[in-house]
This record gives structure tokens, sequence and C-alpha cells, in this order.
């Protein structure tokens, strides 16, 4: 099951380059981007994390959501009470550069957080850096009912997608400086 996800995901990957590649900026596409993400992995909901440059403050810059109306609610409480750049799982990969990935988002979220996650049912998680070797773009967050327990070598193998995202960001706005962000 998890190589198949991973499989998916690696794909989802490849669709996501390609529309990053047709955007002029990164709000055009990350939505999509987000949604294929999601997808693939089995997940319900999805935010992209970025650091504002005016605040330093981490935001969720795109999201998507696959729970209806739940969703909506979930998303904008995520936008409102975002957590400080030192705290929730977004900056601790932001910081760590490495994926993280729970099967319990109770323990492992955080609060309120969590607790606006399981009412609308979201019990697992998956966090990556999207990044080169000198520079960490941003971070996806994908939220899901359920998720297998995985290994090192698919957290892994998740970091190693999110390097190709970061790559490709980097190329393009080495292209054009206006670009992507």
């Amino acid at each position: 099951m998890i190589g198949d996800r991973l499989r998916q995901l690696a794909q989802a990957t490849g669709i996501a380059i390609e529309l990053l590649r047709g955007a002029s900026q990164l709000e055009d596409v990350a939505q999509a981007v987000l949604e294929r993400l999601a997808n693939a992995a089995g997940c319900e909901w999805a935010a992209y994390w970025a650091i504002d440059q005016q605040t330093r403050a981490l935001l969720p810059v795109a999201s998507w959501s696959g729970l209806g109306s739940e969703g909506h609610l979930f998303d904008r409480q995520a936008r409102v009470r975002v957590p400080s750049t030192n705290q929730g799982n977004p900056s601790k990969v932001w910081h760590s550069r490495k994926p993280m990935w729970t099967t319990n988002l109770t323990l492992d979220l955080g609060l309120p957080r969590s607790l606006r996650a399981a009412q609308v049912g979201l019990r697992a998680g998956m966090w990556f850096a999207v990044k080169t070797d000198t520079r960490v773009y941003g971070v996806v967050e994908l939220l899901a009912r359920m998720l297998p327990v995985i290994t090192i070598e698919t957290l892994v193998s998740v970091e190693r997608l999110g390097s190709r995202l970061g790559y490709v960001i980097e190329e393009l706005r080495s292209e054009r400086p206006s670009r992507l962000h």
C-alpha cells in the first residue's frame, strides 16, 4: 500500500512540476498542486506554508479541502490562528528540513489545531519541506482520516519529492526573479 501511494505521489509531483513551470505566480497553481498531492497521498486536506517576508511569520499560502463544508471551517480556522514560527509541525519541518508523519494528530499536531482536526475526522498527517540544499521555500501539510504507519525509507522518498519541487521553484525563480513569489 505504501509503495502504491509513493508511486502515486511521485506521479502527482510530476504533474505539479508541469503546473509550476506553466505558472507566473505560485498562487495561480498552488491549490491545484495541493489537490493532486493530497489525492495521491490519500489525504483530505492540504496546505502550503511559507514565510511571509514582511512579518517573518509562517503563513498558509494556499490550501485545498476534500472535506466539504466541514473542511471550509477547518481551513478558515487554520488561516486565522497561525502558529508562530517556532510552533506546530509546519514550523518543525521548516526548521529541521526533515519530513514528519503521524497516525495520531491528537498527540502530534498540537492544540487547538488537533482538536479542530479531530472534529472534522482528520486523524493522520504528513509534512515535508519544499527545499533545495541551501533554501526552504515552503512546507506541504497533508492531513487525512487515516494513513499507514511508515518506514524511514518512506520518509526519505517523501523528502526527495519535496526536493524535486524545491529545485523546480529555484530554477523558475532564477529564470525570472518575479516568478513564483
